[in-house]
């Protein structure tokens, strides 16, 4: 039975596509697979995998931990993950960004001599990032370049752009390492028939995941909203938010604004989406690994056959863009064109007669492959 290891420290609740990731490993027979992460500080509900041989976890620091609580958070997280991996001598690791590098290396360094690794990055971090960031990172960096990426035969992000600033920070990296792994939704979620769902000409629009002020267009889409006087609903559900930004929407004290702080658990995603028209992505893109991202939300948006509104700042999303129904389109959220963005076409989805292509079964394929080969 081969045995793989995943090593995820950040909470698995927090990252979608790692969840979908290891529900495709864990429908694979013939598999020992342990999972090393933390346990979310957000209320948010425990993923769990009976198909997975064990989901170990330890503490993650909370923004009110001291400094040295955080410290032996972290160390309590290192040190059991590399005992654990000692005991549990897998044939594959896979680790997730630079967070996770620690025990990996350790490991690799003087005890698994014939295992095989893969690393995986949900995000684009530029060397501004490591030199300016959390100091442990950027030590486990520098693991990752002087041993890890020279150990490792996989090495992924998210999109061929974000590959492209990899290659060009870390020219020591044979571009034969590196693969396109991107972050699509399960196959299931564009099962059925999209209908639109636009009654008395309101337009229903949505928006999923994280906000800030500084970093999204989350005033200025509210305020168009507000503007249009009940011919637009705009829902938003998110638990990762600034304060700042919660006490502003809780402020907002408008009729046609509904705001879920809570969020809403990833597989109740596809039901709740498909009651809107309308999905909409904020992001400014104030840096690389934004603006050069086709996020998420992206491709759920697209699996329940919404249209998308995307800020034209993000480059990433341009190669999807299209302006048949459901339109894909570029929008500058600080010049809000009212004629344009209300003419939304019906949505001709059906997953029956066309198959929907940006789906993780898909993507994941040469992974998982190269994994339980």
């Amino acid at each position: 039975m081969k045995k793989i290891a995943v090593v995820h420290y950040m909470p698995l609740e927090f990252y979608p596509p790692v969840t979908n990731f290891l529900d495709i490993l864990g429908s694979k027979k013939n598999l020992a697979t342990r999972v090393f992460s933390t346990r979310n500080n957000k209320n948010r509900k425990g993923y769990n995998n009976e198909s997975l041989t064990k989901i170990n976890r330890s503490s993650f620091p909370n923004p009110k931990d001291s400094g040295l609580v955080r410290i032996k958070k972290y160390l309590e997280f290192n040190f059991y993950c590399l005992q654990s991996l000692i005991k549990f001598a897998p044939s594959e690791i896979i680790y997730f960004e630079s967070y996770s590098a620690g025990p990996v290396y350790w490991y690799l360094r003087f005890f698994g001599k014939n295992t095989k690794l893969s690393i995986h990055y949900h995000e684009y971090s530029s060397p501004h990032w490591y030199e300016n960031g959390m100091r442990l990172v950027r030590t486990y960096h520098i693991y990752e370049k002087k041993y890890l990426y020279k150990r490792a035969d996989w090495i992924s992000q998210t999109n061929s752009d974000r590959v492209n600033l990899f290659l060009k920070d870390l020219s020591e990296v044979p571009s034969q390492k590196m693969h396109v792994l991107p972050n699509y939704p399960p196959k299931h979620w564009s099962i059925g028939k999209k209908t639109l769902n636009k009654q008395c000409n309101i337009l229903k629009t949505v928006y999923v995941g994280s906000l800030s002020l500084e970093a999204t267009y989350i005033m200025e889409y509210c305020e168009w909203v507000i503007q249009q006087k009940g011919k637009v609903t705009f829902d938003i559900f998110s638990y990762n938010l600034h304060e700042d930004t919660r006490l502003f929407l809780n402020n907002l004290n408008s009729e046609f604004i509904s705001f879920k702080n809570e969020g809403i658990e990833y597989e109740e995603l596809p039901s709740l989406l498909r009651r809107y028209n309308v999905g909409v992505i904020l992001y400014k893109g104030l840096t690389k690994n934004y603006i050069y991202n086709a996020p998420n939300k992206l491709f759920e948006y697209m699996a329940c056959g919404l249209e998308i509104w995307f800020s034209s700042k993000m480059e990433g999303c341009f190669p999807y863009e299209k302006a048949d129904s459901p339109r894909i389109i570029a929008v500058d959220f600080n010049d809000l064109e009212s004629d344009l963005l209300l003419s939304v076409k019906e949505s001709k989805y059906s997953s029956e007669n066309e198959e929907f292509e940006f789906t993780a079964d898909r993507a994941l394929e040469p992974l998982i492959e190269k994994l339980t080969k």
